[in-house]
């Protein structure tokens, strides 16, 4: 019995933890390893264009790059809960590569580390943000 009560009091904190991360809430869209189908379908209302890509970089810059590194390799060392920042310059992306998904996990937070900047940015900043860090992932090769 008593080891059933730790198990539930140790749930119950992870799952205090991560809601508290989402600002308290779960959300369809909250973002989930390995991706959330329905953020994926949440479609990028600002075009990618070298004016959104480089709002976003200043934004990356003021606020991201401590954690994830100047690059967005994830080498930053400002986590201080102890995870390991994105590196966005990965193939795969652990919640999600698609423009709704990144979107998701900015505005709602993925960990104690990477909490929710809902509150902080504002959605047009937040998907010029997401055109950015498009621009740093690896393209394809031709052949």
């Amino acid at each position: 019995m008593a080891h059933a009560i730790l198990i539930l009091a140790f749930v119950l904190t992870c799952a205090s933890a991560w809601t508290s991360a989402q600002g308290g809430r779960i959300t369809a869209t909250t973002p989930k390893r390995g991706g959330n189908a329905a953020a994926a379908k949440v479609a990028n209302p600002v075009p990618a264009t070298v004016a959104s890509i480089a709002a976003g970089r200043k934004t990356y810059m003021l606020l991201c790059s401590r954690c994830h590194g100047p690059a967005g390799k994830g080498d930053g060392g400002g986590a201080g809960a102890g995870g390991q920042p994105a590196d966005f310059t990965d193939e795969v992306w652990e919640f999600g590569s698609s423009d709704g998904e990144i979107f998701a996990a900015i505005a709602e937070g993925t960990s104690a580390d990477m909490e929710s900047y809902a509150e902080r940015i504002a959605a047009p900043e937040i998907w010029n943000l997401v055109n950015y860090l498009r621009s740093l992932k690896p393209r394809p090769r031709r052949l």
